[in-house]
Parts: structure tokens; C-alpha cells; sequence
């Protein structure tokens, strides 16, 4: 079984290849769209446009677990795919269990502190005396849950990296269906507001990670030499691992700052009702985003091995695959958000709250601009990570989805009013698309790839 696995990545046909991981990844990743959209669509059409908005207040804490859970997942899919092709299989077990216990800790500790100071945190986040309830209720339902939460995407990661991406896709695809489930469950028939929709989240997961945790230990009792191979822990092996995966984490964290800086100044500008219009806009973005971080971090298995087994070339005729994949999706969202905003935005928010639809309308359409950059960037950010070179991917996810971003959030409103929020993202991506093809072109070069 290993070694039938290893064979694909390293002699199959690239196109077969790509459709192998990246379309399981992005299925994975659109499922996981659509079930935040449902969340979004069960707490705002169920409960209240404020709801929304509180729930997107507290996203943050949320996003931080992610971030973390990603930077470590990440860290150790490369990890894995890379010391597999080295035939490393000690290093490939090591930085999985090194990841795991990390994982562990934070969530366990974040758990704590989050669920003993959710008031405190609602308030800093931005939340006022009209969203503070709802923002409590949502910590309170999702928050003891961390662990699984956290975990089902380092699991995710894992089994990709073993391997199994369609078995993972399987399993993710699942637990989603199980939130929206709990979701209507605790929402609609128990009446338990936004502490419901975050319960349904949490326990849904816990559930998914269980299931994920069984197949992946079943997974390597029938791969001997990973099975066999002696596990280091190490405090190097683990920073590493972190470092590796920080740019998809750090893009989380700095998604979940850059919401606070648009929170606070959508808060300035137009009150509620800007905050429930952005919250509407990021669930249709997350569509988009989610098929172009399927495509990247479907490949990076394939790019990490290769990278560790010296196929240059196929390293390259990958990413030519993912990146003109990226690109296509983005130009078809653009058409989709610029002629078809007004109607889409009905879907999550009711006719009766019009000045909300006329923001989020607006406003989808400026921000839909970024679709023309993002694939690349995106791509670029994994494709660093997958060849063990952090620095530049930190780079490039720091800059789009950070630095430009919140400098443009602060400055730009100055200039354009509400719309200056809202060409912040189609600026930093901009902007970072430079950059990031610059590195990317050099690191192609000095691997003699044309």
C-alpha cells in the first residue's frame, strides 16, 4: 500500500495527478464553503441580521484556532510528503506526532482561557450592548469544542499528506453535513439562538476528528516502514514544522485582524448595518477562496514529494496546472459578482433590510476585483510551503492578506468613503502579485526550471 502510493505521486501522469489531489481538495473545500454559508444563512435569516453580525464579531478567536491548527497541519503535510520522497521515514513519523502534541496543548489551554473571559473578549472585539448577547451565546456554544475543531483540520492535512485525499474529502464532506444538521437542530426546533449554531459547529467536528483520528492510526498500521520507523521529539523538529506552516496560518490570523479592522471601521462608517453587509460579502468570497485553497493545498502532497525526490520538472509542470486553474476561477467569480451581486446577496439577507443589500451589492462588487490576483498569490504561498521554504510564502501571505490589507483599510476610507474599505483587498492583492511572481520566477530559476 505504501509503496503503490508513493509510485503514483512520483510516476503517474501529471494531469491525472492533479485531478487526483486538487479536486478532492477543492471539493473538500467548497463543502466547507457551503456549510458556512448555511450557518451564515440558518443565523441570519433564523435569528437576525445582528446575530450575523455578532457572529462575525467573535470570527477572530475562531479563525485563531484554525490558524494554528492549519500552521501545524500544513507544517506537517509538507513535512511528510517531503521526507517520504527523501525515503526519511522516521522524520515523516516524527512530524506528525510532534505536530499533534502542539496542537493538543494550545487547544486545551485556548479552551480555558476563551470560555473563562468570553464577556471580556466579546467587548474588545467590538461588540456593543446590541450584540454583546448573541456574541456571548456563539462563544459559549463553539468554544469549549476547540480541540475539535483544531483537530479536524490537522487530520485533514494528515491524511492528504499519507496519501488518501479522496478518503479525507469523504470525511470532511461529512462532518459538514453533520454541522448544518446540529445547526437546524439546535436552532430551529430547540430555539438555543446563536449558542446553538456554535454548539452544532463544535460538536460536529469533535465528531469528525474522532472518525479521523481511527482511520489515520488504521492507515499507518498498513504502511510498515512509517509503522516501524522511531518517533524523535524534538523542539527543533516542532518549530520547524510551525515555521513551515506559518504563511497558511498567518494568513488565517491576519484574516481574523483584518475582520477586526473592518469590523471597527465599518462600525464607523455605517454601523450594523456595514458590519451584517461585510459578513454577507466574505461568505460569497469564501466560495471563490475555498475552490483556489483546494487547487493549492490539493497539490502541495504532490509538490513536497517530488521536491524531496529531486523531479524538478514535474514540480514545475504541476504548478502550471494549479496556477492557470486559479486563474480561470477567478475570472469566472468576477463575471458572476459583478452582473449578478444584487441577486446573490437576497439569498442570505431578507428585502425588508434593503439599506444592508444596497451595502453588501456595492460593496461585493468593488472587492470582487481581487479574484484576478488571488489565485496566484495563493498558490505561490503553498507552493513555498510544499518545497520547504517558509520565508517566502510568509511573505506573500503576509503582505495580501495583512500588511497592504489593513494599511489600505485605514487609509483608503480617508480618500473613497465606504468604497476606500472595500478596494483595500483588490489593492493588496495587487500589489502582492508583484512580489510574489518575482519570487516565484527566481526560485524556478535557480532550480533550472524554465
Amino acid at each position: 500500500m505504501q509503496a503503490n502510493v508513493e509510485l503514483k505521486i512520483v510516476q503517474d501522469q501529471i494531469p491525472r495527478l492533479f485531478r487526483r489531489y486538487a479536486i478532492p481538495g477543492i471539493v473538500a473545500m467548497l463543502f466547507m464553503a457551503i456549510q458556512t454559508i448555511v450557518d451564515g444563512l440558518i443565523v441570519g435569516r433564523l435569528i437576525s441580521a445582528n446575530a450575523l453580525a455578532a457572529v462575525n464579531i467573535i470570527s477572530p478567536i475562531y479563525t485563531l484556532v484554525t490558524a494554528i491548527a492549519l500552521t501545524l497541519g500544513v507544517g506537517c503535510q509538507a513535512q511528510i510528503g517531503l521526507n517520504l520522497g527523501r525515503k526519511d521515514y522516521s522524520c515523516a513519523k516524527s512530524s506528525l506526532a510532534n505536530g499533534l502534541v502542539g496542537l493538543i496543548c494550545f487547544t486545551v489551554v485556548s479552551t480555558i482561557c476563551v470560555n473563562i473571559f468570553a464577556e471580556d473578549i466579546a467587548c474588545f472585539l467590538g461588540a456593543n450592548e446590541i450584540l454583546l448577547s448573541d456574541a456571548i451565546g456563539y462563544i459559549h456554544g463553539v468554544m469549549p469544542w476547540l480541540m475539535g475543531v483544531g483537530g479536524l483540520f490537522f487530520c485533514d492535512y494528515t491524511l492528504k499528506g499519507l496519501g488518501h485525499p479522496k478518503f479525507s474529502t469523504g470525511l470532511m464532506t461529512g462532518t459538514f453535513i453533520l454541522n448544518i444538521a446540529l445547526s437546524l437542530l439546535f436552532v430551529v426546533l430547540f430555539d438555543w439562538g446563536t449558542l446553538g449554531a456554535g454548539m452544532g459547529t463544535g460538536i460536529s467536528f469533535t465528531v469528525g476528528t474522532i472518525v479521523y483520528i481511527v482511520i489515520i492510526w488504521r492507515i499507518l498500521k498498513k504502511m510498515p516502514l512509517v509503522r516501524n520507523a522511531k518517533v524523535r521529539w524534538s523542539w527543533r523538529t516542532f518549530g520547524h514544522i510551525a515555521y513551515n506552516g506559518s504563511s497558511e496560518g498567518l494568513t488565517e490570523v491576519a484574516v481574523g485582524i483584518s475582520t477586526f479592522v473592518f469590523n471597527v471601521t465599518l462600525m464607523a462608517y455605517s454601523g450594523e448595518k456595514g458590519v451584517a453587509a461585510y459578513t454577507v460579502i466574505q461568505y460569497v468570497n469564501f466560495i471563490c477562496i475555498s475552490i483556489l485553497l483546494g487547487v493549492s493545498n490539493g497539490v502541495i502532497p504532490i509538490l513536497s514529494y517530488n521536491e524531496g525526490a529531486g523531479n524538478m520538472q514535474r514540480v514545475s509542470a504541476v504548478s502550471h496546472i494549479a496556477i492557470l486553474t486559479n486563474l480561470a476561477v477567478g475570472f469566472i467569480f468576477i463575471v458572476i459578482l459583478i452582473f449578478g451581486a444584487n441577486s446573490i446577496m437576497e439569498i442570505f439577507i431578507d428585502k425588508s433590510e434593503q439599506p444592508v443589500l444596497d451595502i453588501a451589492a456595492s460593496g461585493a462588487k468593488l472587492m470582487a476585483l481581487s479574484f484576478l490576483f488571488n489565485g496566484f498569490n495563493i498558490f505561490a504561498a503553498s507552493y513555498f510551503t510544499a518545497i520547504d521554504r517558509p520565508l517566502q510564502s510568509i511573505i506573500i501571505a503576509g503582505l495580501r492578506s495583512f500588511a497592504i490589507l489593513i494599511a489600505g483599510v485605514t487609509l483608503l476610507p480617508f480618500w473613497f468613503g465606504l468604497d476606500g474599505i472595500w478596494i483595500s483587498t483588490p489593492v493588496a492583492e495587487l500589489i502582492t502579485v508583484i512580489i510574489a511572481l518575482f519570487l516565484l520566477k527566481n526560485r524556478m530559476k535557480l532550480n533550472g526550471i524554465k
